[in-house]
Order: C-alpha cells, then sequence, then structure tokens
C-alpha cells in the first residue's frame, strides 16, 4: 500500500547518524520521517566511548542534559598498550574542547537520541524495515518499507540512508547494486561486545589493547559496568570455536595489560558480534543540495518581512 502523506525528507537509520540528522533537519522546519528496524532500546555493538567533541553537538540537538542523566562514566584519557604491557597515555582534553570523554552505552545514547528526534516533530516508525527505494525518472522519490509484514511506501525529494555500514539503500541504487555483487569479499576480522562485571579497567580510563591480528577497547559505562569492544582475525575465531569468551580469554589477553584487566571479569550481557571485510573509505552515493533545500523550506514557512 502507499501513504497519502508526503514528507520533505525519509532517513532510514535511527542511530546516531540518522536521530542527528533528523533532529537538525526538524528543527529547520522540514517535515521528516524516520524509518529504524529495530524497537528501541536495544544494545548496539560499539566501543561506547562518545568523545569530547560529541558534546557541544549534543547541545545543539538540545539532547545534553538527557545524556548526562543517563550516569555514564567521565573518561579523562585513553591508554594504549602494546602486547607486552607498554603503553602511551592520551588526555581527553587533547581533543580540543576542553572536556572529557563519556563512557555510555549505545542502548542509552541511541535511546535519548530518537526520543529527541519525536519530541521536535520528527515521525518516527519503529520495527519498520527499508527495503527499497522509490524512483521517478533517474531520481529517487521514496521509500518502500515493511512495519509487522504489511508493505507501505513513503514519498519524499530527499531521501537519506543513515543505516551505517549495512547501507541498505545505497545497495538499492543500479550502479551500487552490480558494484556490490562484484566487490564482495570474504570476512577478514570478527567483531565482539558485551558489558562485563568485575573488570579491573583503570577508572576513568579507556584501555586500548593491541594483540596479533587485531585490538580492543576497555572501559566503563553506566551501572558499574564495562564495555569490552574487540576485533580479531577469523582465523582466530575459528580456532576458537567462534566462542567469543574463548575469544577474549586466548587472543584478548594475550596482550598482557589485558590479561590483567580481563582475569575476573565475566560478562553480564549476551555478546554481540559481527563478521566485518575491513576497514577504510567506501564510495560515496550520490547526493543533492540538502541545505540549499532545508533553506528554501525555512524561507517558505518563514518569508522574510516585507
Amino acid at each position: 500500500m502507499s501513504e497519502n502523506i508526503n514528507y520533505d525528507v525519509i532517513i532510514a537509520g535511527g542511530g546516531p547518524a540518522g536521530s542527528s540528522a533528523a533532529i537538525h533537519l526538524a528543527l529547520r522546519g522540514a517535515q521528516v520521517l524516520l524509518l529504524e528496524q529495530k524497537k528501541f532500546p536495544r544494545p548496539k555493538l560499539c566501543g561506547e566511548f562518545i568523545s569530547p567533541e560529541c558534546l557541544p553537538h549534543f547541545k545543539k540537538l538540545g539532547v545534553f542534559q538527557q545524556m548526562m542523566a543517563a550516569r555514564g562514566a567521565d573518561l579523562g584519557k585513553t591508554v594504549f598498550y602494546a602486547r607486552g604491557g607498554s603503553s602511551v597515555s592520551v588526555p581527553s582534553l587533547w581533543f580540543g574542547s576542553g572536556a572529557n570523554a563519556l563512557g555510555l552505552s549505545r542502548a542509552e545514547m541511541d535511546e535519548r537520541l530518537l526520543r529527541r528526534a519525536v519530541d521536535v516533530g520528527v515521525t518516527v516508525l519503529e520495527e519498520t524495515q527499508a527495503v527499497g527505494l522509490e524512483f521517478a525518472g533517474d531520481q529517487v522519490n521514496g521509500v518502500r518499507c515493511k512495519t509487522n509484514g504489511e508493505a507501505r511506501n513513503y514519498f519524499a525529494p530527499i531521501t537519506i540512508d543513515a543505516t551505517g555500514r549495512a547501507r541498505v539503500l545505497a545497495r538499492c541504487l543500479p550502479s551500487e547494486a552490480q558494484r556490490s555483487t562484484s566487490a564482495k569479499r570474504r570476512a577478514s576480522v570478527v567483531a565482539f561486545k558485551a558489558h562485563l562485571e568485575n573488570a579491573q579497567v583503570a577508572p576513568g580510563t579507556c584501555e586500548i589493547y593491541f594483540y596479533r591480528g587485531g585490538y580492543g577497547g576497555l572501559s566503563n559505562v553506566e551501572g558499574g559496568l564495562s564495555n569490552l569492544c574487540f576485533i580479531a582475525s577469523a582465523r582466530d575465531v575459528r580456532a576458537c570455536g567462534a566462542d567469543a569468551e574463548r575469544v577474549m580469554r586466548s587472543v584478548v589477553c594475550q596482550n598482557v595489560r589485558a590479561a590483567q584487566t580481563l582475569a575476573t571479569a565475566r560478562p553480564c550481557s549476551e555478546w554481540l558480534a559481527v563478521l566485518l571485510e575491513g576497514f577504510g573509505r567506501r564510495r560515496l552515493v550520490p547526493v543533492s543540495d540538502l541545505q540549499a533545500y532545508v533553506e528554501r523550506l525555512r524561507d517558505e514557512q518563514h518569508p522574510p518581512a516585507a
């Protein structure tokens, strides 16, 4: 079925990028539809280290106080540990914002951003999966999606794919679909994440561990827990029977410091895992002049005085 409501902008993906874009656009007068596949709050594989330069961004979005109310961990430095235990420390103040970093779970951060989007007038549809694009000639003019198995179409002159690494809508472009098919590679690394109890990470510190085939990060988040996020080579993961905790003990703990901080640590959440083909920049997909469009919308709604 097709909805009768048209929007100025449709955004697929309710993570930090999608919610932030939606809030900025709505504050400038745009009618925004935000589609999110999951029901929030939900866990997400992430280092859960919010860099200090994000804090002014939260203030611009009007969500700073909500983030602080979550009582995340204050992180004053990041310490990088080589396999043998030698280290180098980087104060958070070096990031230039005059503040410390914040250790906060993605479940908490993303939930607060999404609710702020609702508060400023964004239409948010959770448990709605974007499955394709609508075209007018060679121009994208809408999104096909499914909610509870029901197909729906929504239309807008601008569509933003904020689904991150999945690139759900970008892959629907004819040129991108062909490119994705021809460029498929076997995953070379696996990423894991879990919240831990009894990890001995230094208070106020994000610790980064290097080891053969990967690296990982450990820091405190809200609720007295620690977040461990790490990558390991697919070969080492297979050797460990794809058991996340076994990978942590036998691979991550090759690092002397990690062996100390994780000796008594135990997972208190389910392990999340994802296969990664690698890192690096991806080819950009076509984009229209969004800023000019939003300014025109604002002028139409608030014409200058004669």
